[in-house]
């Protein structure tokens, strides 16, 4: 306890104690004449007894004040040392991610004039180990720009900036940049997005990057069927009926429409005590061997869709059955001038 300053219990305790003797020394005055000594004597007695008390409750009060004063100053030390050290560790990704993006771009840009013949025709032999190059530049390229993100997050660097968008070309062209991928593993789209949906006001760069995770780790774990792409209008009603009927209530802020792009596979499924896991960052299911890379990834893609959605006032949640499939849905809000008619969620 500081020395400076005198806590509101030691004046009570003061006050109690000279209201005791106070109490004491007039009930001593009015039996002085007619009671017999040893009355008096156990009155005194029981003063001394409960100022002995209130002294022991003073002493153990100040010691436990001092001891909690010491702990609240060792709790603001190691909070500022895990908020310096936390920081630290976001630059040190920053930068690190950084240094390793610049000649990552320049290997697959010296990939790509190989394969387009720039420095001469690739023979069929060559053709395969730069195919490989490029792949894993590609990849390694992608799980550093997700320890990137990961860092701008922690800093709090990630801006929004909300533009105008209309869903439907804009998931075809992301869906057509991930084509070659679902190709090589023999994986066909299956696309509902009807032109007549509402515009979204949202952040197109960070919608590309969700949806580029979501369809990319569809892909990822189905080994055969097909990668449906859907996206619905959903009002309030139709939101509380289909969580539900799920049981999984995604986290949306106070808006009464919503947009929701469902990525659905054929793939392996995630059990339900995993559902929740999946999200928390550097978690990996159904994960590859070590030998499969492309497959383990660094476990940061839900992670970071999940942040980057809820960036944008949205969520996303799961439904997932082993050996059948899973089904994410990514909820964004709508404005509620751009709505056009009913909601449209089976």
């Amino acid at each position: 306890m500081s020395g400076q300053a005198v806590r509101p219990s030691a004046v009570a305790l003061g006050t109690a104690s000279l209201g005791i003797a106070a109490g004491l020394w007039i009930a001593d005055h009015y039996v002085a004449a007619a009671a017999p000594w040893p009355v008096r004597l156990a009155l005194w007695v029981a003063l001394a007894l409960a100022m002995v008390a209130l002294a022991a409750v003073l002493v153990f009060e100040r010691r436990q004040a001092r001891h909690i004063e010491e702990r609240s100053v060792e709790l603001e030390q190691l909070s500022g040392e895990l908020y310096r050290a936390n920081r630290a560790k976001a630059e040190f990704l920053g930068s690190v991610s950084h240094e390793l993006r610049t000649p990552l771009s320049a290997i697959v840009g010296f990939v790509d004039l190989l394969r387009d013949g720039s420095y001469g025709e690739l023979t069929p032999r060559q053709r395969g180990p730069v195919e490989r190059i490029e792949s894993s530049a590609n990849h390694l390229r992608e799980l550093v720009e997700q320890v990137l993100d990961l860092a701008r997050m922690a800093a709090g660097r990630l801006e929004v900036h909300p533009e105008p968008i209309r869903l439907r070309p804009f998931i075809i062209d992301v869906v057509s940049e991930m084509e070659p991928l679902a190709a090589q593993r023999g994986l066909a789209f299956a696309i509902t997005v009807p032109a007549t949906l509402p515009r979204l006001v949202t952040d197109s760069g960070h919608l590309r990057r969700i949806l580029v995770n979501l369809i990319g780790n569809a892909i990822k774990f189905t080994s055969s069927g097909t990668i449906g792409v859907r996206a619905t209008h959903v009002g309030d009603a139709d939101l509380a009926r289909v969580t539900a009927s799920t049981g999984r209530r995604p986290l949306l802020l106070a808006y009464t429409s919503w947009m929701a792009v469902q990525i659905t596979d054929t793939g392996l499924g995630i059990a339900a005590a995993d559902l929740d896991r999946i999200f928390e960052e550097f978690e990996q299911v159904n994960a590859g061997s070590r030998a499969d890379s492309q497959r383990r990834g660094t476990g940061l893609g839900l992670a970071i869709s999940r942040r980057l959605a809820r960036l944008l006032d949205g969520d996303i949640s799961v439904e997932s059955v082993p050996g059948s499939g899973s089904v994410f849905t990514l909820w964004l809000p709508v404005d509620a001038g751009q709505v056009e008619g009913p909601s449209s969620f089976p």
